[in-house]
């Protein structure tokens, strides 16, 4: 039966690296290996010391608990076995439980690495690797920090030759010593102070010859020295004394039901922290070596060589990065560095194992009191002290609670810090946002005092929205329209919301519920798939609505402009999207963009009051050009502007100015027409002096020439405020100027009068009567008032006495299709009726597109 090639893989790791193997891999093997073998020798026997177990622990945890751990696990470089960290936490958890380095505690200790394993190799089964990612680096610098003081409080005894009890709390140590102080041992002090210069001498200046090895042989010769001279009877000084040599002797664990209940907690504890060390480490130096890194495998090497360690006489290994490192450095290619590693230390071990005889406890405690000022990250504390709050909490919760009571302290700190997480994911950023100009209305950027939509509010979750963020988003939500009442409609941007739960699929199909009744909506851009899922499989996708949810590179802002209040939009002054400048607002209507001639004698000054009053009720911006003549005053130019401007302000209307300067007037208009896109000129009309024209030269060429809709304002005119008359024959310019005129009454709520010209004792035509009922309905629809008159008689006359009886503020002509305007309007009914109305006329349809006569 052939088995699966990923089952092979997770059974038998060594598989995928074993074809690697070459003559020359192994021979860079062999030589990393014997580095590595120099390295532990001795830090087993300072890790083994400061986990409370007799020095050759130390080594045993070196040998088959790496060999197995190297064969199992997925990283090419990793050296498993003692550290600091997990002896510490070792010695923390257990010596109020037994005696250090008596056979009790040895068997609590192989029963807790036991457990260690065993939990380790049933995470990696289960695929749980991501459980170390809940141990914050804040975490780790915290509780190394508290165990290097720790490290140092507990070879203080050692260091300064004082009788202080083992396992006593790091307080009770610190004030035993100050007790003690006038008994320190001068003989055994200065040994480790020998110790500690040579170790920090080697490491400054001979960084390649291992600095413990430097210390442990300096310090060895001047105890003995002194040994020799004084007698060691006098000087006090200990040594550790000789280590058993061989391999390591088989071990049991204590399986007694007291012990497992003893060990059960800490072995939880260090479970968590082996894991975080080890495949943090191996992690780090697949940076470098571009391996990848498979967790789980590596928490079934970890497990593995952790029961392994417990029937070798080991105890609790993880990934040691000084080791790790040097094994890279050093050329190992395949994990069979860690394999000659372990081979060399048992050859290394018979050599000179009984030379540990010479080996002081004082210099002991100084390479521990190295290793201990080693294990304080200086530069992440500063960095974490400067940069946040949040984290500087953290990380002295975790040193103090490490040093009250080691195992309390870490989970202190995890507890704490994902507290603090969830504090912060409870309470995701919801920033309000706008569409970028020319991102084609599907890109989106803050707000930060940005105009935006007083109709629609668009906002970005950065967070999943889950039981615990689900208050906090809703309360958002609904303070929107408590803001601004307007608001009634949401649009949110998703893309940073990587999760929804059921009460997140709740509160979103509420709040759209809630806004539907506003007579607006929740709508969702870029919901990435895997919270569309469960909204759509939960059926929240059709209480909040099919239509809601909007794809990549779609337009949302183009498709959701089209249910906004035509009513707002007509007087909006913000005009964000796209679709706002469309000249459409979202009930189909046209949206009007004003252009004032600011005038001199010829062109009149005086409808600027009218073009204000006119764009307010609109709501429009108002586009003002101002021609300044050769020999035109620079100071009564600009005093025409400010006049205009002033006034503008004065009524919050929104103005821009478009200056020319020039003799061509009325080129220079009509360019500025063309291009602002404008579908109203604003011109006055003045009487020139000696003149019998109501209209100045100047002006009748504007009106003549107008590539747009033309508003003549005489010079008492004054924004129409009773009913609008439209001149109606049925043609298609006609039904183009009413059109034009239903898009000014409707904002403006008055009704429209149709005149239509009939022959004396005449009926009007078909054709035009039936045009008129269209119309008519027309106007209906729109919920404009509208009525039809009739009228016989020269057609100028007729105009100006339906107005008249009608109570019209403003007439509303077209020009024809049937003949040429011409330069001048004379003899047209437009200019008659121009000339002798007492009321603005609207003179609809422009001379580029039609070319045409009045009617």
């Amino acid at each position: 039966m052939k088995l699966p090639s990923g089952l092979v893989a997770k059974l038998f790791p060594f598989l995928l690296w074993w074809p690697q193997v070459t003559r020359q891999s192994l021979r860079e093997d062999l030589l990393a290996g014997l580095t590595g073998a120099l390295i532990v020798l001795p830090q087993g026997v300072a890790f083994a010391t400061i986990a409370g177990l007799p020095p050759e622990y130390g080594l045993y945890a070196a040998m088959m608990p790496a060999i197995v751990a190297a064969l199992f696990g997925s990283s090419w470089h990793l050296v498993s076995g003692p550290t600091t960290a997990i002896s510490i936490a070792i010695y923390g958890a257990i010596h109020h439980l037994a005696e250090p380095g008596t056979p009790q505690y040895v068997g609590l200790i192989l029963t807790l690495t036991l457990q260690v394993g065993i939990f380790q190799l049933a995470l990696g089964m289960a695929r749980m690797g991501a459980l170390v990612n809940f141990i914050s680096h804040t975490v780790v610098i915290g509780f190394t920090t508290g165990a290097a003081v720790l490290i140092a409080a507990s070879q203080i005894r050692a260091f300064f030759g004082v009788e202080i009890a083992r396992g006593l709390p790091f307080y009770e140590i610190l004030h035993q010593f100050a007790l003690q102080f006038d008994r320190i041992n001068p003989w055994v002090t200065a040994v480790g102070l020998v110790t500690l210069a040579a170790g920090m001498t080697t490491r400054r200046w001979w960084k390649k010859f291992p600095y413990m090895i430097a210390a442990m042989l300096v310090g060895s010769l001047v105890a003995f020295a002194i040994n020799e001279l004084m007698g060691q009877s006098a000087t006090g000084i200990k040594t550790v004394g000789a280590l058993p040599a061989g391999l390591p002797p088989l071990s049991l664990p204590d399986f007694s039901l007291a012990a497992l209940k003893m060990t059960f907690g800490p072995a939880l504890v260090i479970t968590m922290l082996a894991l975080t060390e080890a495949v943090s480490i191996a992690r780090a130096i697949a940076v470098r070596s571009e391996q990848r890194i498979d967790g789980n495998q590596e928490f079934i090497g970890q497990g593995l060589s952790n029961i392994a360690g417990a029937f070798f006489s080991g105890y609790a290994s993880s990934g040691s990065f000084n080791r790790s490192g040097v094994n890279y450095e050093a050329g190992a290619r395949t994990p069979l560095a860690t394999v000659f590693a372990s081979v060399f230390l048992v050859l290394i071990l018979l050599a000179v194992a009984p030379l540990a005889a010479y080996l002081p406890n004082a210099a002991m405690a100084g390479i521990l009191f190295l290793v201990a000022w080693g294990l304080i990250d200086f530069h992440h504390i500063g960095l974490i002290w400067k940069t946040s709050r949040q984290e500087s909490a953290i990380l002295w919760i975790t040193i103090l609670g490490t040093l009250l009571d080691l195992e309390a302290g870490i989970i202190a700190g995890v507890l704490v810090s994902l507290l603090l997480y969830l504090n912060r994911t409870s309470r995701p950023g919801i920033e309000p946002l706008v569409p970028v100009d020319d991102a084609g209305g599907y890109h989106f950027i803050e707000a930060r005092g940005k105009a935006e939509c007083p109709q629609l509010r668009i906002v970005r979750i950065n967070g999943s929205a889950y039981f615990g963020a689900v208050n906090h988003i809703q309360s958002a939500l609904q303070q929107i329209d408590v803001d601004n009442p307007r608001q009634k409609s949401v649009l949110v941007v998703s893309l940073g919301m990587n999760f929804v739960d059921i009460a997140g699929a709740e509160m979103f199909a509420q709040e759209a519920r809630r806004r539907k009744r506003l007579g607006g909506g929740l709508y969702f851009y870029r919901l990435k798939d895997e919270p569309y899922r469960l909204l759509r499989d939960g059926n929240y996708v059709h209480e909040i609505g099919e239509g809601a949810f909007f794809p990549v590179k779609s337009k949302p802002t183009e498709a959701l402009y089209w249910t906004l209040d035509p009513e707002v939009c007509r007087h909006c002054k913000a005009r964000i999207f796209a679709a706002c400048h469309s000249g459409q607002l979202p009930d189909g209507d046209r949206r009007l963009r004003l252009l004032l001639v600011a005038g001199d004698e010829d062109t009149a000054r005086h409808p600027g009051a009218t073009a204000i009053a006119l764009a307010r009720s609109l709501g429009v911006t108002l586009d003002i050009v101002a021609v300044r003549r050769p020999g035109e005053d620079e100071d009564h130019y600009d005093e025409r502007l400010s006049a205009i401007q002033r006034e503008a302000i004065i009524a919050d209307v929104p103005t821009e100015f478009h200056r020319r300067q020039g003799r061509e007037l009325t080129a220079s208009i009509h360019g500025v027409a063309l291009e602002t896109d404008a579908k109203l000129l604003v011109v006055g009309r003045c009487k020139m002096p000696g003149s019998s024209r109501a209209v100045a030269p100047e002006a009748r060429r504007i009106v003549a020439e107008a590539p747009c809709n033309v508003l003549v304002v005489p010079a008492d005119g004054r924004l129409w405020s009773r009913r609008i008359l439209v001149a109606f024959d049925g043609s298609r310019p006609a039904r183009a100027a009413f059109e034009f005129a239903l898009q000014i009454a409707k904002p403006m709520r008055l009704p429209v009068t149709l005149f239509s010209a009939v022959a004396p004792g005449g009926d009007l035509p078909q054709p035009i009567a039936e045009e008129v009922e269209l119309a008519l309905a027309a106007a209906k629809l729109e919920g404009v008032s509208a009525e039809h008159v009739t009228r016989s008689g020269r057609i100028a006359d007729s105009i100006l006495a339906a107005a008249a009886d009608t109570g019209a503020d403003l007439i509303v002509l077209y020009r024809h299709t049937r003949s040429s305007l011409g330069r001048t309007l004379t003899g047209s009914v437009s200019n008659e009726v121009l000339e002798r109305a007492e009321v603005p006329v609207l003179l609809c349809g422009g001379e580029q597109r039609v070319g045409s006569d009045t009617g």
